[in-house]
């Protein structure tokens, strides 16, 4: 997990390799220990056609705060988490 501060807001990156219900479970600890500290919502940018990252963001408590057009044409949903 990383975050990236970008206008005005903490941005949250993952990489998980391998998912198991073990690792969730620590995921969802260290996810949450890492929400206390930095204490503000975790904003994350999930394109419309990536379903398997918007089950992911969903599993892990995040919930869509707003949708916007992009770049490349596409369209894409902020997810935001917070204790």
């Amino acid at each position: 997990m990383y975050l990236e501060f970008f206008a005005g807001m903490h941005w949250f990156h993952t990489d998980v390799h391998k998912w198991s219900s073990e690792v969730k479970t620590k995921y969802l600890e260290d996810l949450n220990l890492l929400q206390y500290l930095v204490n503000i919502p975790l904003v994350a940018m999930v394109e419309e056609d990536n379903k398997k990252l918007a089950k992911f963001a969903e599993i892990i408590g995040m919930r869509v705060l707003d949708k916007m057009n992009l770049n490349n044409g596409k369209v894409g949903y902020v997810y935001a988490r917070s204790l």
